[in-house]
C-alpha cells in the first residue's frame, strides 16, 4: 500500500466566532497552554509520518509563517543565558520547530468555502492520497491521523474521523449516516456520530472538488469511517476552546 507522507491544512477563513481578536491573531494562533492551536496539529500530523505539509492560508496569516521560522536572535538568546547567568537552568527548546518536516505556505484570495479553498492545493498533491486537516478539532491521548492512516494500510480506501458528541450539539455538526455519508449540520440529527475535522483523501479529489467539500466527500464510494479514540476538543468556538486550555493546564507542570 502506498505510503501517504502530504498534508494539507486550512487555515484561510475569517474566525469570526472569535472575533474581535481574529482581527490580528489568526485563530490557529490562539494558545493552548504555552503552543498555539496549530502545533498541536502540526505534532499529530508528525507523530503519523507526515513529511510534507502545505498551509492554505489567507490574508494576514504571516504569524504562522513566523511561528514555524527558525528564531536565531531567540535560540541564541537560550543558549547565551546559561552561561551569563549562574542560576539559569540549560532549556531544551529551540524556536526551529517541527525542522524535519517541509513546510510550505500558499496564500488564497478572498476565501469561498472550504471547497474553493483546497481547491488551491491540487499541485501539491496530485494524484497522490494525501490528509486533510482542519483547525477547529484538536486531539490529545490520541492520534487521529495516525488511525486513518493505519486504516488504509489495511484496505487501501479513504477515510473520515469520526466522534461521538452530545446529542443537544449534534445539529452543529456533518452527522454520518449508517451508509458513510455525511449531512451537514442537520436540524434534527439521527446521529450523534460526526465527522470531526481529519480526512484521508484520495489521488485526484481536488481536481473534481466543485464548489461543496460535503458532497465531494459523499462522492467517494467506499470509505473508512475512523471512530477516533483519542480526546477531542472542538476549537473552532470559544467554549470549547476553553474547555481544551482549561484540559491543557491541567496537565501541564
Amino acid at each position: 500500500m502506498q505510503t501517504i507522507t502530504k498534508a494539507v491544512i486550512t487555515a484561510g477563513g475569517y474566525a469570526t466566532r472569535f472575533l474581535p481578536i481574529t482581527k490580528a491573531v489568526p485563530k490557529e494562533m490562539l494558545p493552548l497552554g504555552d503552543k498555539p492551536v496549530i502545533h498541536y496539529i502540526l505534532a499529530e500530523l508528525e507523530a503519523a509520518g507526515i513529511t510534507d505539509v502545505l498551509f492554505l492560508i489567507g490574508r494576514g496569516r504571516e504569524s504562522l509563517m513566523n511561528y514555524f521560522d527558525k528564531n536565531y536572535e531567540v535560540d541564541d538568546f537560550l543558549e547565551r543565558r546559561v552561561t551569563q547567568t549562574p542560576d539559569a537552568k540549560v532549556i531544551q527548546k529551540s524556536t526551529n520547530f517541527f525542522g524535519k518536516m517541509n513546510l510550505y505556505f500558499r496564500r488564497v484570495p478572498l476565501p469561498k468555502g472550504v471547497a474553493d479553498c483546497v481547491q488551491h492545493a491540487a499541485s501539491f498533491v496530485g494524484n497522490e492520497p494525501f490528509v486533510l486537516a482542519y483547525c477547529d478539532d484538536v486531539f490529545f491521548n490520541g492520534n487521529p491521523t495516525t488511525e486513518m492512516l493505519s486504516a488504509y494500510q489495511k484496505n487501501g480506501k479513504p477515510a473520515v474521523v469520526a466522534a461521538t458528541v452530545p446529542w443537544k450539539e449534534a445539529h452543529r455538526y456533518g452527522i454520518i449516516t449508517t451508509a458513510g455519508q455525511i449531512v451537514e449540520k442537520p436540524s434534527q440529527p439521527t446521529s450523534n456520530l460526526v465527522a470531526v475535522g481529519r480526512y484521508l483523501l484520495p489521488g485526484g479529489f481536488c481536481q473534481n472538488l466543485g464548489t461543496d467539500i460535503v458532497a465531494a466527500l459523499n462522492q467517494i464510494p467506499e470509505k473508512n469511517i475512523v471512530t477516533t479514540k483519542a480526546k477531542r476538543f472542538d476549537a473552532g468556538n470559544k467554549y470549547g476552546f476553553f474547555e481544551a486550555f482549561k484540559y491543557v493546564m491541567a496537565q501541564s507542570d
